[in-house]
């Protein structure tokens, strides 16, 4: 597959993972701006934001894997009709000479 499909439903899903891990940051800076520290409730939230990235790495991770593909294909483009008649029909070298 050349594009994938799921593409925007990743970027939704990495908009929204960072926003959650945003809000729980949001949430420890004010609970220790307020001079109220609960070292439980910053450890849920910590957690919550260590498994809010590692949700937005997932994400950004299958965005990737899309733009090699993209890049793929513009590379494809700029080849002239020989040179992408040769990539299709030459036998692939190892590299190894």
């Amino acid at each position: 597959m050349l594009a994938d499909i799921d593409a925007p439903a990743h970027a939704e899903s990495l908009v929204q993972c960072l926003s959650h891990a945003h809000s729980y940051a949001d949430e420890i800076r004010r609970m220790l701006a307020e001079g109220r520290p609960d070292s439980d409730r910053a450890a849920i939230l910590v957690q919550a934001i260590r498994n809010m990235l590692c949700a937005a790495e997932d994400d950004l991770d299958a965005l990737d894997d899309v733009q090699v593909q993209l890049d793929a294909v513009a590379a494809i483009h700029g080849l002239s009709d020989v040179d992408l008649f040769g990539a299709i029909t030459d036998t692939p070298t190892s590299g190894n000479s």
